[in-house]
């Protein structure tokens, strides 16, 4: 049976039972989710759910007023970088599949920007445009132009 450990909003800080390896990659990708393109919202009520089930350990998911959305089991003992990436990937994956969004979108690009660990830190994780390949924003520090 899955124990809920917490729910929040998308672009809030996670609450004080969220574990502090979930903290860095739901704040930074929550944060680059304030900057959907121009008319696009995502449902009312998204937020975050951190849950735990036996056997699996820790899914982190979306959930809206509309029921839990998407869930992914994830491993806390990945660096914040990669575990950066990995969440915003899926988190990308779920409102281009199911909500419909094109996020990130690359700047004066039709493609969407491809999240990846930073290979010289392992603290961080970067928005590349798939086209070339360059970093140009770290997950979390998006524009509005983005």
């Amino acid at each position: 049976m899955r124990n809920t450990i917490a729910t929040w909003p998308l672009d809030a800080p996670p609450p004080p039972d969220v574990p502090a390896e979930f903290r860095t990659p739901c704040t930074r990708v929550g944060r680059d989710l304030r900057h959907l393109p121009a008319g696009a919202r995502l449902p009312d009520g998204a937020c975050w759910e951190l849950s735990e089930e036996p056997g699996s350990g820790f899914l982190l998911g979306l959930g809206s007023t509309r029921g839990l959305r998407y869930t992914l089991e994830v491993d806390p003992y990945l660096p914040p970088g990669p575990l950066t990436a990995l969440v915003a990937e899926q988190v990308q994956d779920h409102v281009t599949g199911y909500e419909f969004l094109q996020w990130p979108t690359c700047p004066g690009h039709v493609h969407l920007l491809v999240p990846a660990a930073d290979p010289d830190d392992a603290e961080r994780a970067r928005w590349h445009c798939r086209r070339s390949g360059h970093p140009l924003a770290l997950i979390g520090d998006l524009s509005t132009g983005s």
